[in-house]
């Protein structure tokens, strides 16, 4: 259960030791100095933590310390059980949660069950709200100013498998949860070759290494043993419990996605044109969220791989502020970056940092989102495509090269001829035709389209807000003044290379989106003690000693003018 206690001081002894041990400070030492505690347990009882303690029981640790514990393993990138020992012998940490020299930390388990109560319900995000609400009490963060955002790809905690190794590790994990419950219901179902084959790691290099082994084979075997356990399950009313367990209803999903039941009642296994798009399909019975994606051009060296998103978003308004993360989100991995806009936004509204512009790079935005912005009075900054649409990739006029009047509902086009009809179409955009009398004698037509003589112009478009938004936002960035600005997004590249070289954001620790998204929110919150510690840090720095050359040079007077 709760009891909330209050923050202590820090004991007059631990800060004497702390500032011998480290007379500059360390990063989370000068944010407590500066700033207090950053949580509290009465944190943990607001509604957004709801039920996360039992009202009954016997008092837990507090909350307050933990998350405060588990910033600075992040922070440092240290395993849960260097994080507790940390708590223990570290003098800086002990200085930061301010706790006494005696104390001797706590059993490392319990950050892991810890982690487990805040991965629901959105309790990682409401973490760093609190965080950002004592920032911006503290002038640090405000609204109206300047955000930009990137991703970057995060790698699953799972094996990379090939289909075969996926259908063969859901069997076994499905046979391993099963034989862990119920060993005696299992034991009618075993046959020669499980053991072989289930009884430890499934690896196609091992079984079909073997003589007169092949993939074909191996696949057909797979999906027979599979099939019969789970009619097995089916067949039997007092094994209906079976089916509520997480690996065998993944192991249902991936025979549905990879086998086929023929009319004459066999088993066929799907050619990979047949297989469910990448955004469905299962590529690890151990975590059912990650998915297989690739992104790059491709005359370039494609990145693949299988896993999430992770989408940062920082301040970036003011010179004398740190630039401190806002928001983070995460995404499954086949997920385009363009629908993280609105929902990146409306957390940061629900914050009350609110941008006044947002800087983004071409995948995020769309002429939705560019209107969804203005109307929260956001400025999205991104690079907008000009040309859309199959004429515009010829060269040849594309919809902004037509006038629009959408009081009488008609276009005019680079001819200053009028359209003769508009229609909405189920899509929900708008569609204006042009005569064929006026397209075919046009003396311009082929700077128009590359249709056959008899076929007239069309244009489709957005809706008048969504459409007038994209095109302000196409002629504002040819402007010198929008290529200023936008040049300040670069600065999110630096944060994501620190998350990455840091805490090491690209490898998830844990299965699962939501514990994915409560570890990159974590090192979200890591990344602001650095930079926090790096603006309190007041005192000047040891000058860097010069290199022989340098001073030689300066002694000989050839240094550059």
């Amino acid at each position: 259960m709760l009891r909330p206690v209050g923050v202590p001081e820090i004991p007059v002894e631990t800060a004497a030791l702390a500032r011998k041990v480290h007379p500059r400070g360390t990063d989370e030492m000068r944010v407590r100095d500066a700033l207090g505690p950053l949580f509290t347990d009465e944190d943990f009882t607001s509604e957004e933590f709801e039920d996360m303690y039992a009202s009954l029981g016997q008092p837990g640790l507090s909350p307050a310390l933990l998350a405060m514990v588990t910033i600075l393993q992040f922070l440092h990138h240290l395993s849960d059980r260097d994080a507790a020992q940390a708590v223990a012998d570290r003098i800086s940490w002990k200085y930061a949660l301010g706790l006494e020299l005696e104390h001797t930390g706590f059993d490392y388990t319990v950050l892991c069950e810890f982690r487990a109560r805040l991965a629901v319900a959105g309790r990682a995000d409401a973490l760093l709200s609190v965080m950002l609400e004592r920032l911006q009490q503290a002038g640090l963060v405000r609204a109206g100013g300047r955000v930009r955002t990137d991703s970057t790809h995060v790698l699953a905690c799972v094996r990379r498998l090939n289909r075969i190794e996926t259908l063969g590790e859901g069997l076994r994990a499905a046979l391993e949860e099963i034989a862990r419950i119920s060993p005696g219901w299992i034991v009618p179902l075993l046959r020669p070759g499980w053991d072989e084959r289930y009884g430890r790691k499934v690896e196609t290099a091992r079984l079909l290494g073997r003589k007169n082994a092949s993939a074909a084979k191996l696949t057909e075997q797979i999906g027979a043993d599979g099939q019969r356990l789970l009619d097995a399950v089916d067949a039997d009313p007092a094994a209906a419990w079976i089916n509520d367990l997480p690996q065998v209803k993944i192991l249902r999903a991936l025979w549905d996605q990879h086998y086929q039941r023929t009319p004459a009642g066999r088993l066929r296994y799907k050619d990979a044109g047949e297989l469910p798009p990448a955004a469905q399909r299962i590529h690890s019975p151990y975590d059912a969220d990650a998915r297989y994606s690739t992104k790059g051009k491709p005359e370039a060296d494609d990145v693949e791989w299988v896993g999430s998103k992770a989408h940062l978003s920082e301040s970036c308004d003011d010179e004398e502020l740190p630039d401190l993360v806002t928001d983070v989100h995460t995404t499954p991995a086949t997920d385009p970056d363009v629908v993280a806009t609105t929902p990146i936004q409306d957390k940061l509204i629900a914050r009350g940092l609110a941008p006044g512009e947002h800087l983004m790079d071409a995948g995020y935005p769309s002429a939705t989102n560019i209107a969804a912005s203005a109307a929260h009075g956001i400025t999205l900054v991104a690079p907008v495509t000009v040309l859309t649409g199959r004429n515009a990739r010829q060269g040849t006029f594309g919809p902004s090269a037509f006038t629009i009047d959408w009081q009488a509902g008609t276009a005019r086009c680079p001819a200053g001829q009028t359209s003769r009809s508009m229609k909405p179409d189920k899509r929900g955009l708008v569609t204006f035709a042009f005569s064929r009398h006026h397209c075919r004698p046009c003396p311009i037509r082929d700077q128009c389209t590359l249709a056959a003589p008899h076929i007239p112009r069309r244009i489709t478009i957005h809706p008048e807000p969504v459409h007038q938004a994209r095109m302000a936002a196409q002629r504002a960035q040819d402007t010198d003044q929008w290529r200023t600005t936008y040049n300040t997004r670069a600065g999110i590249e630096g944060t994501v290379s620190q998350a990455v070289r840091g805490p090491d954001l690209r490898h998830s620790r844990y299965r699962g989106l939501p514990k994915a998204h409560l570890q990159n929110v974590f090192i979200g919150m890591a990344l602001n003690i650095r930079r926090l510690g790096a603006y309190f840090n007041t005192k000047p720095q040891p000058a860097r000693r010069p290199t022989r050359i340098h001073e030689l040079c300066t002694a000989h007077g050839l240094t550059a003018a």
